[in-house]
């Protein structure tokens, strides 16, 4: 008998409600508002990278209380913090909020 692997088909829907979901969770233990960082997100959702970028990336450009934004100190990003850069607006960003 072969071993079968079932793969879950994500819809963008699913992957920005994830996402929201994640954050949500962050800024009860903050404040609503607060900057949650692209890699931290990563530690608390199960998406993939690509996921993750694609799910900001269209947050960014269909919600207008999501801000994505560059990390101002430049020397503070981790490999992984590069690695999940979302390119848009000609920057790459590392942090996530809502307003």
């Amino acid at each position: 008998m072969a071993n079968t692997v079932t793969i879950e088909r994500l819809t963008i829907d699913d992957i920005t409600s994830r996402i929201r979901r994640a954050y949500g969770v962050h800024t009860t233990q903050t404040y609503r508002g607060a900057w949650m960082s692209l890699s931290n997100l990563a530690e608390r959702v199960d998406l993939t990278f690509n996921e993750i970028k694609a799910g900001v990336l269209h947050l960014a450009q269909t919600d207008r209380q999501c801000v994505i934004a560059p990390e101002s100190n430049q020397r503070t990003l981790t490999g992984l913090d590069r690695e999940l850069a979302v390119r848009y607006g000609g920057q790459d960003n590392h942090l996530i909020c809502w307003s």
